[in-house]
């Protein structure tokens, strides 16, 4: 008995052991067959239709699939494919470490590149006279919008994150059910399971579901809104594991992203990001990773951006006040992306927890940014949803143009900085962009100080009357980089800024008047 008790524990060591050599990996392939694809057997008729209307090509090399040999031979190898990326032209595979030697050395393959184990979670009738609001879209003048009529109807929404469950319980999502408006909906983790809103998987499986809210809230009985776009149409992705702290797999965001782009998707919310905090240490990104190039996931989102003609929102991230990291996650360093940070109510301010953008990229990081208290994962939806009005009332712009318009509205532009990009996107400006994307805000300006004023460290900031008690300071040692952000007084009508160590740029904001002063 001892003998096999024994023996059954070395097996066990052994199956373990094993299991612990076993990664999951991207195969890259070399190349592609073009000469049987057909566009009209791939794409749906939306996304035909969105192509054509936005002037995007409708045969593109990121759309055919990999080669139908080189996947049949790896599965004669005993590998079996999990994902297969049309947009990287690869597929996701877990291999044993003599399985990814023998696969490196095929002729057809162009790379093995390991895949981080972890992602963290970074026609209903709106009564225009609803009760209350939620305070987010308060910032963001959503009675701009109401006015307007517009509350993202006709608009395609996805939105990629971990589960949906018990969505239909909620008071501020029955409406997307007892209309119809959750068109189709799909697990990427479980490809067995058809249902990820009345079923969980996990007992962390509603993040999603809290997302949604964000994006599509009405309480229809209490007439109070939490979303801008309750009236939009959804397609929902579960891409990620709840249970593990809300991380997922790299893959599978992907796999969801070219899903609903062949479906015609042209609106895509994740609240999702790769940084620090990998399951294995050794996995972690590097900081200067996040530089939009680096990451396949951040690859696949300027993909869907530049080729595709999504609008892809995404969060931050919430590692701002960590020493160790503090800056962006990806896919929110992706150049494409609209990053969206999150602000303090009342001032906006940056908000602690919210990633700055680095240093070293020549792009604006985040974009936009909105009061969130729970994290940019409830930022970005509310972002999301204000990106959906603008999409109803202009369906003609191209996704590149409606970013343009959601970074002019913004309350700081031009004056962006790397801890909440342009600042809160404003309901009005947008309406007035979309009449003339020239408009600029008149109480916008640029200051010179004179530097014999104060020996050039301080400087005393004459306005108009107002009855604002305080402004806020962002102190830059350049355009977009911030040393500090401040409150200070407002006394007579007057500011007095003094100028830190460093600083060649500071941004006073009071009110809706944003002044940029040059030292």
């Amino acid at each position: 008995m001892r003998n096999q008790v024994i023996v059954f524990v070395l097996c066990l060591m052994s199956i373990t052991a094993e299991i612990f050599a076993q990664s999951k990996y991207w195969i890259e392939f070399t190349d592609k067959d073009t000469t049987e694809y057909n566009y009209a057997e791939y794409l749906s008729a939306q996304a035909i239709e969105n192509r054509i209307r936005y002037n995007i090509p409708l045969y593109q090399y990121t759309d055919v699939a990999p080669k139908k040999k080189y996947i049949q031979q790896l599965k004669e190898m005993r590998v079996q494919p999990i994902v297969i990326s049309r947009w990287l032209n690869s597929v996701s595979a877990v291999l044993t470490p003599e399985q990814k030697e023998l696969i490196s050395k095929l002729p057809y393959v162009k790379g093995i590149h390991r895949i981080l184990p972890g992602i963290q979670i970074c026609n209903t009738q709106v009564d225009v006279n609803s009760r209350s609001f939620h305070e987010t879209m308060q910032q963001m003048e959503i009675s701009e919008f109401l006015q307007a009529g517009l509350t993202g109807k006709g608009v395609s929404i996805g939105v990629i994150d971990a589960g949906f469950y018990d969505a239909h319980r909620n008071d501020y999502l029955k409406h997307l059910f007892d209309e119809h408006r959750i068109i189709k909906q799909r697990d990427f983790l479980d490809t067995t399971r058809t249902d990820i809103i009345t079923q969980k998987a996990t007992n962390s499986d509603s993040h999603g579901k809290t997302v949604l809210e964000h994006i599509a809230g009405y309480n229809t009985s209490l007439r109070i809104q939490k979303g801008m776009a309750p009236n939009a149409t959804y397609y929902l992705a579960r891409t990620e594991h709840g249970d593990r702290e809300f991380r997922g797999e790299e893959d599978t965001w992907i796999a969801a992203m070219e899903w609903m782009d062949q479906l015609g998707v042209r609106l895509i919310n994740t609240s999702l990001g790769y940084s620090i905090k990998m399951d294995d240490p050794n996995d972690n990104y590097k900081k200067e990773d996040m530089n939009g190039a680096t990451t396949r996931i951040s690859k696949a989102a300027d993909i869907a951006f530049y080729e595709k003609g999504i609008f892809l929102v995404v969060s931050a991230g919430n590692e701002g006040a960590n020493p160790d990291w503090g800056i962006i996650s990806s896919p929110a360093d992706a150049r494409g992306a609209l990053s969206v940070g999150a602000t303090i109510l009342d001032n906006c301010m940056k908000i602690d927890y919210s990633s700055i953008g680095p240093e070293y990229n020549d792009y604006l990081k985040p974009n936009v940014s909105c009061y969130s208290y729970n994290g940019t994962s409830f930022s970005a939806p509310a972002v999301t949803g204000f990106v959906a009005c603008i999409m109803e009332k202009a369906p003609w712009l191209s996704n590149k143009e409606v970013k343009e318009i959601v970074e002019k509205s913004a309350h700081l532009y031009p004056y962006g900085n790397n801890y909440v990009g342009y600042g809160i996107p404003k309901a009005g400006r947008a309406l007035q962009l979309l009449k003339n994307i020239e408009y600029t805000s008149p109480k916008t300006e640029m200051r010179e100080v004179n530097t014999g004023l104060f020996r050039g460290k301080k400087y005393l900031l004459k306005i108009e009357p107002t009855t604002e008690k305080e402004a806020v300071l962002f102190h830059k040692k350049n355009e977009r980089i911030v040393i500090s952000q401040i409150s200070v007084s407002i006394s007579d009508n007057k500011i007095l800024i003094k100028k830190p160590h460093g600083c060649t740029r500071t941004t006073i904001v009071y009110g809706d008047h944003v002044t940029e002063l040059i030292w």
